[in-house]
């Protein structure tokens, strides 16, 4: 029995140091202005998803005024999809507000590391300019 768990044992740590490994390779990770476009591009996706689940509710709205009164099943039916269209469309208002959070954090500290780059460089050219005088 020990040797059993020694084996899986074995085999998880191989894999996980591995794994590990290729995570160490790429330290720097994404460029800022990469990201940023990422974020841009799944920000498109969701508003458009958005703009498909807005029209399914309407559909969905438009087929439970049909049936009415005289098939409830189907009304209920369409009332239940039009109910879990809202609630993927309220998901996906959430997802989208992170990503715009995410996008400004980004592009402001971005902003913010330019500023500092300069403000480093017009320092060291007042430094300059004070050993000249």
């Amino acid at each position: 029995m020990s040797k059993i768990s020694q084996f899986f044992k074995g085999g998880s740590s191989s894999s996980s140091s591995s794994s590990s490994r290729s995570k160490h390779r790429s330290r720097g990770g994404p460029s800022p202005q990469e990201a940023i476009n990422k974020l841009r591009e799944t920000e498109e996706m969701l508003t458009k998803k958005q703009d498909y689940l807005e029209k399914k509710i309407e559909q969905e709205l438009m087929i439970a005024k049909k049936h009415g009164t005289k098939n409830k099943r189907a009304a209920l039916q369409a009332l239940k999809r039009k109910k879990r269209y809202e609630q993927q469309l309220t998901q996906i208002d959430g997802t989208l507000s992170t990503i715009e959070f995410q996008r400004e954090a980004l592009e402001n500290s971005h902003t913010n590391t330019e500023v500092l780059k300069n403000m480093g460089y017009a320092a060291k050219a007042m430094k300059k300019v004070h050993e000249n005088m």
